[in-house]
This record gives structure tokens, sequence and C-alpha cells, in this order.
């Protein structure tokens, strides 16, 4: 029939795999029909045999009985009688979507007679890239092709895009006839000017290109800045490591170029957004939730440039620090990075901060496929913008769960962030020194959203003011935290307003897109875009959640009317489990299968902040639009609302534990047993006891953090307001200091003394329960030893959840429960002698990153199969910044990798300072707190063997010159 004609034609413009796919699908539903076809016939026969009338007709149309024991059907047409034999299937010219058919009588009635059958085209649906259209002759259409599919990517008519594979340039174009086709042209290479010898020759977009004779470390600098495409989005997503992953294929080497620096919110580089939403989409316009702000970002995008790559791939990025007096690094969140420690990107840890005018080469292998993200390790950095996806694929014939779906496209990846209108530094310093808060104001999508709490308090108070009800006292007070979002607006955070007048005339309205904006406050909130997921009906689609937020806001993702499959997180496979909605903490990633099965329209993808994030204080949430292809270009239209609560089962629950109908923690979930065999994970992991147990436990502590509060100007216990008090958050009472150097890099100017933990304290006779301690707190392990940590969250200053992310490995979650309000060490520890912490040992899933419920524990379990110097650390910004943090030193110093030849240095710089001609040295250091010595110390005793040295030679001189 016409509509398997169309699919075929319309799947020979995409790859074999694809045309494989689709005709098979086309194929089925033709199928699908002739069987439908028979079974009618079938059933037909069957009523005959009950004596039941079976001979249909309509209008225009007449039966003519036939003979006794005839074999054929008589039917007359438009004054014509035509004969069909037994079994024939055919169509009338006068309805299409009527199918007749022959069929035999019974005993009872052994005349043949005529079945017809109505088509229901409701079955019938395209494939990606193509519309089902109406057609005279056809009766559910057939399908167009609208758009060519290379890769799992679709492009419009008019789009090119290179395929390195061949080195061929690619077009999709349209002939005169309507037809869609993929147009090729052959890439022409400049010639090379010189005679190059082959150790200078290499291949660049498919050109040979010899290198010129420069150092190499200039040379590498000035690679990638031949064009600015790297600044636009568009060169990531046509970028040839972006591509369909296949078995036995030749690795690539993946070049990148990061640019951080200060940026802004709906800058110039926007021009007339959100009113004319073609402006949204320029290079360079960053929108947030449509008020303007500082931020920080990578190629003035935010999200950052998206890095997707095959498994085995070698990701090689420049980072290039344009920031205003500030360092950075970049961290590869989710990568053990075991064979290239130094690329981890901690600052004084694995590196040196990557200073201002400095660039830094990160290369790394594409070891472990997954859900990734890059992030800035420095500061408040993540929080303001410095993020981006990172995700590994690997053949889907290789993949688990690659049955489940049928399409994964870098289109439907979702990054989640928290968001406030101030930047993060101000933030911190206002909530650490003042009475300033740290509660997110919204929520974003992929870098968007809208700001729904603020527009709806903007239109309820322009209400008011229109009935004239606006006095001193509100006739109708908003909930607490419409009221709180509405007085905790900063002032640099410009509102937008759409009735507001220019304070500039504009003389020319057409050209009004191509000029500055004349009033900054007038971007309407209520017209910035929502993110828009793009399916078609009928398709399973792979989604990718990416948790970016950096303070306290656990986000719940779910989608109206739609289950979610959850497959995998962190990177790592589980048994598929279907829930309703999905909670995600910082550092987090979850892949879920999205089946496109509900009817054709426009469906809300809710997320939904916790804690920080709750009606308690701000009510952030945030929306995007699930658009099934056909429906119109609008909103969903289902109530919005913080209060919307998703059906079905909740994943990764906040603060509960096991055993609930409607709920399930990680623990609860399966990983595949492919894991058993894989380094750092395997089955040595699930044996009963470890080599290593470690209890790591914390709270918010009433201590005199000296970075917060001076005992004697402005101690905890002064008289101050409670909110005005910084309770510290500590791991096993210890806050991290880090080191003014790179641990890993200069670890032969250090040794053991240099490090603390808990018992070092105590054998020095140190009670950090009463003191506040901060040094250099190091856990160390053997190489390949199986350790154990029990982290409590005793839960007694605050009602919290505190997410953990390990460097460097992997982990099993053998346990997960939330005992009471609140918990103590000396409770868990003694449950844990009686044997009554539970562990599960049957494939226990896989992660590296995992919440704490508040009052109780996460018991997780790895093989230190990787040497070198690993943060430990809550993935909460405010509270990793400050120390809530540890390092483990996996393995012997010479049994790390080696240090990287010309690999940057840092420390302290404290020379002699000799101010009475005698050799007087003055101590620069800062005095160390209550806690060991600092690492730096050694000065002082250096001064007064100097001193002594030079009394011993003034003898000397003394003596022999008489």
């Amino acid at each position: 029939m016409s509509l398997s004609t169309a699919a075929t034609e319309a799947a020979a413009t995409t790859t074999a795999t694809k045309s494989r796919f689709y005709s098979m699908r086309a194929a089925n539903r033709v199928l699908t029909v002739l069987l439908v076809y028979a079974l009618t016939v079938l059933l037909h026969f069957v009523s005959n045999a009950s004596g039941l009338k079976t001979v249909n007709t309509t209008e225009g149309f007449q039966t003519v009985n036939a003979s006794a024991g005839d074999t054929f059907c008589l039917y007359q047409e438009h004054n014509t009688t035509y004969r069909r034999e037994l079994g024939a299937v055919w169509f009338a010219s006068q309805d299409p979507c009527l199918v007749y058919s022959c069929a035999a009588g019974v005993a009872k009635d052994p005349q043949a007679h005529i079945v017809v059958t109505q088509v229901d085209c409701s079955e019938f649906y395209c494939e990606v890239g193509s519309e089902l259209r109406k057609t005279d002759g056809s009766c559910c259409g057939e399908c167009v092709r609208t758009h060519c599919q290379h890769n799992n990517t679709l492009y419009a008519v008019g789009e090119s895009w290179h395929n390195d594979a061949d080195c061929t340039l690619l077009e999709c174009g349209r002939l005169d006839s309507g037809q869609i086709i993929v147009n090729t042209y052959q890439r022409t290479c400049p010639p090379l000017e010189e005679e190059c010898p082959a150790s200078r020759l290499e291949l660049r977009n498919c050109c040979p290109f010899c290198r010129p004779l420069k150092s190499v470390r200039v040379e590498q600098l000035d690679e990638g800045d031949d064009t600015d495409d790297t600044w636009t989005a568009e060169w990531y997503r046509m970028h040839p490591c972006r591509r369909d992953c296949h078995a036995g294929a030749e690795p690539l080497t993946c070049r990148y170029t990061f640019v951080v620096e200060w940026y802004q919110t709906f800058s110039k580089a926007c021009f007339d957004c959100p009113r004319n939403l073609t402006d949204c989409s320029r290079p360079h316009c960053v929108m947030g939730d449509g008020l303007e702000r500082g931020i920080t970002v990578v190629n003035r995008m935010m999200p950052g440039p998206a890095i997707e790559v095959c498994e085995g791939d070698q990701i090689v990025v420049d980072v290039k620090n344009s920031l205003l007096g500030e360092s950075t690094s970049i961290h590869w969140h989710g990568l053990h990075q075991k064979d290239s420690p130094y690329m981890d990107g901690v600052p004084h840890i694995t590196q040196c901060p990557i200073t201002p005018h400095a660039t830094f080469r990160y290369s790394f292998p594409a070891d472990l496929s997954g859900t990734h993200f890059w992030h800035s390790h420095t500061g408040m950095q993540r929080g303001d913008g410095v993020f981006g996806a990172l995700i590994i694929r690997k053949p889907k014939s290789a993949e688990p769960h690659g049955r489940l779906y049928d399409l994964d496209l870098s289109e439907h990846v979702m990054i989640v962030q928290d968001w406030i209108h101030e930047p993060g530094a101000s933030i911190f310093a206002s909530h650490h020194h003042s009475r300033g808060d740290n509660k997110p104001h919204n929520l974003l999508i992929n870098g968007r959203g809208r700001y729904y709490n603020r527009i709806w308090a903007e239109a309820k108070k322009d209400h008011q003011l229109a009935r004239g009800k606006m006095s001193t006292k509100p006739l109708n007070p908003l909930p607490k935290s419409e009221v709180d979002v509405i007085q905790t607006l900063p002032r640099s955070a410009r509102l937008a307003k759409s009735n507001t007048t220019r304070l500039f005339p504009v003389p020319n309205p057409e050209k009004l897109s191509r000029q500055k904006r004349g009033n900054l406050n007038e971007i309407p909130l209520e017209l910035v875009p929502h993110q828009v997921y793009n399916v078609q009906r009928g398709f399973r689609y792979r989604f990718r959640i990416i948790n970016a937020e950096y303070l306290n806001c656990p986000i719940v993702v779910s989608v109206d009317k739609h289950n979610l499959t959850a497959i995998n997180s962190d990177g790592f496979d589980i048994e598929a489990l279907e829930v309703g909605s999905i909670v995600t903490y910082a550092g987090e990633r979850f892949d879920f299968v999205l089946n496109a099965n509900q009817e054709v329209g426009n469906y809300w993808v809710r997320l939904k902040g916790l804690m920080d994030c709750s009606e308690v204080f701000t009510s952030a949430f945030q929306v995007a639009i699930l658009r099934y292809e056909g429906a119109p270009d609008e909103e969903p239209t289902a109530e919005l609302s913080y209060a919307h609560k998703a059906e079905g089962i909740e994943l990764n629950v906040m603060n509960r534990g096991p055993g609930y109908p409607d709920t399930k923690t990680v623990a609860e979930m399966r990983a595949l047993p492919i894991y058993d065999q894989v380094p750092g994970i395997d089955h040595d992991t699930l044996e009963p006891e470890a080599d290593f147990k470690f209890f790591v436990y914390y709270d918010f502590y009433a201590k005199n953090n000296p970075e917060f509060h001076d005992k004697d100007l402005y101690a905890m216990d002064m008289n101050m307001t409670q909110s005005n008090r910084l309770y510290t958050p500590q791991l096993n009472h210890i806050t991290l200091k880090f080191p003014s150097l790179a641990l890993l890099p200069s670890r032969k100017q250090l040794s053991d003394s240099d490090f603390c933990n808990e018992t070092s304290l105590e054998e020095q006779g140190i009670d950090c329960r009463t003191e506040f301690c901060k040094c250099h707190h190091v856990l160390q392990v053997p190489l390949n030893a199986v350790v154990e940590l029990i982290i409590v969250d005793e839960g007694f200053q605050y009602y919290a959840n505190h997410p953990f992310h390990l460097h460097g490995n992997a982990f099993r979650v053998l346990a997960l429960e939330r005992l009471g309000e609140n918990v103590t060490i000396e409770m868990i520890k003694s449950l844990d002698r009686f044997n009554l912490l539970k562990r599960n040992f049957v494939n226990p899933p896989v992660k590296d990153t995992v919440t704490i419920p508040d009052g109780g524990y996460t018991i997780i379990r790895f093989e230190a199969y990787n040497p070198g110097y690993w943060l430990f650390h809550c993935h909460i910004e405010f509270h990793a910044e400050i120390g809530m943090a540890l390092v483990f030193k996996v393995g012997d110093d010479d049994q790390m990798v080696p240090v990287p030849d010309r690999f940057p240095t840092c420390g302290d710089y404290n020379p002699d300072l000799r101010s009475d001609g005698e050799g007087t040295t003055e101590s620069t250091s800062r005095p160390p707190t209550a806690a060991p010595q600092d690492t730096d110390g050694g000065v002082k005793g250096l001064a007064a063997n100097s001193k002594m040295m030079a009394l011993i030679f003034s003898l000397l001189l003394l003596r022999f010159g008489h």
C-alpha cells in the first residue's frame, strides 16, 4: 500500500542500519493490516456458522448473491459486475478506507459472501524526520520525509555537515519532486606549500597539514584557534567526534578549546529575545530565567560546550583562564583517570589552579561509557555556569539496555541546576559573614526557564492595583514562599516588565532587533522560552539527566502521563525499573527511557526542588515541554504548581529508607552482573568483610570557625541572632585544609606527619569535639585494598541532606537507611558491632555519587585500584569549599603515575626577612588553628639556627684574627 511505499522511500536517506530498522517497521504495519483482514474473515465465517448475517453493503455498492456452493463473489459498482475469487482482498474506489474481502460460506449457508472492514488510521505513524500527510486516493495518507537523518541527527533542508568517516561534506536537499535527499560533496584540501617531513605531517579536518616549526608549548596553545566557530554550540554539534559508535572503529582524538570568563545573561548578543524567539537562539545568548546577572561561563554558553565521544577516544581540552583575577580548574565528573590522575582537575590535590592568562591542557582517555559531566572545581564557578555535558557512548549492540530504546539523541540531554540571581561568591559571603540565606530562587533546564513564582506574584500585585485594593495591609497575604521571593530579590537583579517605557526613542521600529536595548528593565519574564524535547509517537527515547546544581536542592524529575524506565545511574547500568519520578542530587546522573506512547500533544516535563527549595523556603520549580511531532507549537494546558506530585514510584527518595511501596532508595536498585569483573567494583568488594572500615560522620557544629567567627570579636556564644551564627559542617569533627601546593605532583615534598585524621589527632591529645580542628585530612589505604565507608549524618542541627562524591573510583552501595530525626556515631558503631547494619551483597548498585539520609547512614564499598590522591567530599559547594571533605591516599608514592614533564607547580613563598642585620626572621605564616601544626612550619627553627651560626662564625673570626 502507499504508506509502505512512502516509508521505504524515506528510509533510503538514512544509514543502512536505520533503513533496515524502519523498513522492517513499515513491513510489520502492512503485515498487521493483512492479519486484521484475515481475522475479520475468520470471525465472519464463525458468525455465519451460528446463523448470523454477515454480508455488508455500503452506499453506491451492491453485492450479487452467488448460487449455493459458488467459490466466488459477485459485486456491482457503477453498473458494472465484477467477480472476485475466495480470499481476494480489494479496495473500493469511492472510499479507500474500506477494505473488501471474499469469504467462504459454511454448512448452514454455503454461499460465498463479501466482508467489509474499516481501516484504523490510529495504528499508523511515520519515522522520525517524516510526517503523515493526506493524499488523494489514500486512506491514511503517506509518510513524507521532511528532514534528513544522519548518525542519529536530524538536519533541515539546507543544512550541511561534515562526515569525517570519508572526508565529505553532506547537505540536506530537496528535489523538484519534493523528495528529500542527502547531497554528497568531496572536500577539497589546500595544497601543501612546502615539502613536509612525516614527523610534522598531520590531518586537520581530513586535510593534510604541516605543523610549523615552533616550540611545542606555543604550538599546542595556538592549535584550535584558527576559527571562532568554537564559540558556538553549532561547532560542537558538528564536531567529528559526535558520531555513531561502531564496534572495531578506529578511535579519534577529540580536541576542544574552553575559554573561561565572566559574562552576562541577556547580553547584547540576545538582541530582542524573548520577544523575537529567533534572537534567543543566537550564539552567545544566555537567558537564564529572564533576570540579568553576572555569570561565569565557558565559550559564552550555559551549559557549556557538550563533549560527545565514543568509548576509546582520546579527549584533549585546552582550558584558557580569561577570568579577572580568579583561578579555575575543570573536573571530569564520572571519569576515574586511572592512568591520568593529574587530569582529575582538583586544585591543590591533583594539580595547581589555572591562574589568569594561563592555559592548561587536559588529556585523558574516554574509557568509561555513560552520562558524565565536566564542571569547575574552583569556588562557586559551577553555580555560576561553568559546567557542561560529557557523554561517552559505545556501540548500541554493546549496550545492555539497547533493546529498550530506539533513539539516543543529543537533544535529549537534560542538565538541571539551581539558580540564584546574584553571583555565587556574593551569596557565599553574605551567608557566611552576615544574615544572607543560601536558598535557590529558581531551577533551570539546560540554562533556561521561567521564574514563575515572580511572574505570579507580579500578576497578583498588578491585579490588586487594578481593582484598587492595595493598602498597607494586604487583603490576601501571599504565602511565605512568594513573600520571600519578592523581598529577597537583590537590587542587582533587574526585573523585566512588559509595560516599561523605553528610555531612548527608537527611530525605526523595524531595526529594533539590531539595536541594543535602551531600557535594561524591559525583558518580559513570561516570554522566556521553555526547553522543548521533541519526540514522535511510537518511538522510545533514551534521556540523560545531569544534576549540576551547587546548593542543597534535590530535584524531582517527572513527565506528565509518562512513566520513566530508569536504566543507568552515574554511568553504570541497573536492572530496568519503571517509576513515575526520579530524585536527583548534586553530582548525580540518571538515564531513563521514555516511551512516546501517548496521544499526540504537548506534556510538561516537571522539576520540583526539595530541601532548601521546598515550600518552607522558595517553592522552586521549573518545567520544559515534551512535544510530539504533529502537536501544535503551544504550551501544555495542564496546571502548573509547586504542589504537583507525580504518580507512581519515586526513585532515589530523599531522607527515607527502604521498604515503602511508593518509593525506592538507590540501595534497592540492582546492578547488572557485568560489573562483577570490573576493577574497583568487582566481586572482591562483595566479601563479608572489607580490608579497611572507616566511619565517616558529620553534622553542623557550633564551633568558632576562625574563618567566620572571631572568638574575641564575634564568637558563636556572643549575643547574636540565629541567622548570624554559622554552624560548620565537618567530617569526623575535622575541616579539610587544602595545602598551598598540589598533593599528587608534590608528594615527594610531603611525609605522613603532614597529614591528619581522627586517630592521629586523638593520639596527640587533641579533642576536636570541643576544639575547632583544621588540617590536611587524609585516610591512607594500600593499593587494591577493599575499603568500606559507613557514612553517617547525625542530623542534630538541621533537617538536611548531603550527596557525597568520590574521585578516582566508583563504589557499591550496600545499604541506606534512616533511623530517625538524629543519630549518634556511637549508636551506629554499636549497631555494627552486633551485626545490625544489614548489607546487601547481591548485585548492589554501582555509583560515584550518593546521598546520605538525615539521621541515618549509607554504606559503600570499593576496591582502591587507582593509586593517587583522591578527594571525597560533599557535592554541595557551600559545604565542600569550607572543608566538608577528606582525601584518600591510595598506594605508596612510588606506585603512583610519574609526574608529567614540565607539570606546573605552586606553593608558598616565604623568604627570610632580615630586618636587624643579625638574621632576624619574621614569620608571615598565619598561626595554625587548634590542631596539628601547618605543614609549612620549620621557618622559625631555620631562623634560630641561622642566628647561632652567625654567632659561632663571629667568635672564630675574633680568635683567628689575632
